[in-house]
């Protein structure tokens, strides 16, 4: 552990995270993580209003660079004025950004003969690294434990030699990052965060030496490595980079693969710029779609407790905080102490640590299994389901409450799915969701703090009393998960991890109302929201379900076919090329079924 927190933690930070006397800031922890080669997303994560309010601003100069160049220089200086005290990843964020404008205004003046020196280019990329990374780096490379943010600054370091003519060295510099994932022996889903960026500057070393094979290879392997992820990180440049490969020695199958890349350039641009999406950004090192605010985590679970601030503050064990702390804490200007808030939890009767591993086990092995059955489940591939299942029976402890919850879910819905038993699946569901939330009779159920499987099974819920035609019932879960929702993103802007079974559920329940235009535009907020991060395998079903119900708002009116036809064909168009970019086949045959209704 003292390896892996070089450059991040003192030795006296370190101890008291390890006794647990305290917990660690959300960069830090998730920076920690991925050293390990341990991906944070598998566990649910609280955060101080301070540290969410940094990623925001963060994540706000990410839209902007590099193509907004003067909004990005200004958000960069208003982040170093409001935040004089910066975590050194903090600091190697705003260096590596810096750089990649600088790159940006070297681009702009390509043969005007103002170019900004290779040398200083290459000294900023090294004082970036330096932030977190020990001098030598590079002689000692085979002991280092990185993380994708770090490996992308040392990429840096890279493209600055490349710019000094240092060939030799940039190669050297880029094959170490290339490497590095396999030889740590990550899985795809962390080696992701880092390869695209990696082939980037592969292909522009290899084009410079007119060796287009080598730059295809790249290419090839850092986009298939974005397509079986369903990752968009980075993607549009390194589509664009393959349009410059040319040359002798390709097979008619190269060629094809490279058209299809042409293609989903194109598809690409045009999503991002019907959403007002950037086409280039770059991207943090971390994501918040899995952690909460503690301040608005702590408030909402009072109030379903139905506690008043000065019943709130004591336990049987005493004060926890005064009335005034609590506000503070609650209003996101204080961070409670890991002591004070599991204190705290436990008094509005929630229970789980400052970082709660969703199955409760310290096996990486069985969270990335709980993960595959999740993803079949949504690709409707039950006989690996349920051989999943099984699996994971023979590997976790069902005394646990969230293994208990877990397997209650996949049951319950391999009876609704594949069996079509409403009621069991109902009762199954009930039940599998209580193993972690209060029974809430008498209290609100929209305080409540929904976490991620929390929302998954409330949505189904709600489904199946719509399909039980029990709208009334279905309505109160709508609106209390849709509220606890909103009230989580506060500070981010970001919708929790469940949030896309929410949204398919919401539409359902919206088009059995025959409120096509409120669900059409609860799908455009979610399609927004999908872009937003990283991974975007439900995108194009949202898009699917814009083209549904603008065709359904259109039916029976030749005006408004007129005026929606554009809108449902676009959305449609949108929806087979990302079912095509991240290989939804159960996608791909419905929109193939369905494709003469929306296009001709």
């Amino acid at each position: 552990m003292r390896e892996a927190a070089s450059g991040l933690l003192s030795k006296t930070a370190l101890e008291k995270m390890e006794s647990g006397e305290t917990g660690w800031r959300k960069l830090t922890g998730d920076i920690l993580f991925q050293r390990m080669g341990i991906l944070p997303d598998y566990f649910e994560m609280v955060a101080s209003g301070d540290e969410m309010e940094r990623w925001r601003l963060r994540e706000d100069i990410c839209l902007l660079v590099p193509d907004r160049v003067g909004e990005a220089k200004e958000r960069i200086m208003q982040y170093r004025r409001k935040y004089p005290k910066r975590e050194a990843l903090e600091e190697q964020f705003l260096c590596k950004v810096e750089l990649f404008l600088l790159w940006k205004d070297r681009e702009a003046k390509e043969g005007t003969g103002e170019l900004l020196a290779g040398e200083e280019l290459l000294s900023m990329a090294e004082a970036a690294v330096s932030c977190t990374v020990p001098d030598g780096w590079l002689n000692e490379r085979r002991t280092l434990l990185l993380a994708p943010s770090e490996l992308e600054a040392i990429l840096l370091v890279g493209a600055g030699q490349f710019a000094c003519g240092r060939m030799e060295e940039a190669w050297e510099v880029q094959s170490f990052v290339w490497n590095y994932p396999e030889k740590r022996q990550w899985k795809k889903r962390m080696a992701v965060q880092i390869k695209p960026q990696a082939a980037l500057l592969g292909m522009e070393l290899a084009l410079r030496e007119e060796d287009s094979r080598k730059a295809f290879e790249f290419a090839r392997e850092a986009l298939e490595l974005l397509r079986g992820n369903a990752c968009h990180c980075y993607l549009l440049p390194l589509l664009e980079q393959m349009g410059r490969i040319s040359g002798e020695g390709f097979s008619e199958g190269d060629w094809l693969y490279l058209r299809g890349a042409d293609e989903f350039r194109d598809i690409f641009k045009r999503i991002y710029h019907m959403s007002g999406y950037p086409e280039n950004r770059v991207w943090q090192g971390i994501s918040v779609e899995n952690t909460r605010e503690a301040g608005i985590t702590l408030k909402m679970l009072r109030k379903f407790a139905g506690k008043p601030l000065d019943k709130a503050v004591f336990d049987d064990d005493g004060i926890i905080v005064t009335r005034r702390q609590l506000e503070k804490i609650e209003s996101g200007a204080h961070k409670p102490s890991y002591t004070n808030y599991q204190r705290l939890v436990h008094r509005y009767g929630k229970h789980g640590g400052w970082m709660i591993p969703m199955l409760e086990t310290d096996s990486i092995e069985v969270l990335e299994l709980r993960q595959e059955i999740s993803s079949q489940i949504g690709f409707c591939q039950w006989d690996k389901v349920e051989a999943g299942m099984e699996r994971l029976r023979q590997k976790v402890d069902i005394a646990y409450p969230r293994v208990r919850q877990e397997l209650l879910f996949f049951e319950a819905i391999i009876l609704l799915e594949r069996k079509g038993e409403l009621e069991k699946s109902l009762e199954l569901l009930q039940k599998a969701l209580h193993v972690t939330v209060p029974e809430w009779e008498g209290k609100d159920a929209k305080w409540w703090v929904f976490q991620r499987e929390e929302i998954i099974i409330a949505s189904n819920i709600l489904d199946i009393y719509r399909e039980m035609g029990k709208l009334a019932e279905a309505k109160e879960w709508c609106e209390a998960i849709c509220f606890s929702m909103e009230q989580q993103k506060d500070r981010t802007n970001i919708m929790h991890t469940g949030y896309a079974i929410l949204m398919e559920v919401l539409d359902n329940y919206l088009g059995e109302l025959r409120l096509y235009e409120e669900a059409i535009d609860v799908s455009k907020k979610a399609v927004s929201n999908y872009l937003k991060q990283p991974r975007i395998g439900t995108l194009g079903r949202a898009y699917y379900r814009i083209a549904w119900n603008t065709y359904e708002a259109a039916s029976g009116s030749a005006q408004q076919d007129k005026r929606l036809q554009k809108q449902w064909r676009e959305a449609f168009q949108a929806s087979e090329g990302i079912a095509a970019f991240v290989r939804d086949n159960y996608l791909m045959r419905h929109l193939k079924d369905k494709r003469e209704k929306y296009l001709f």
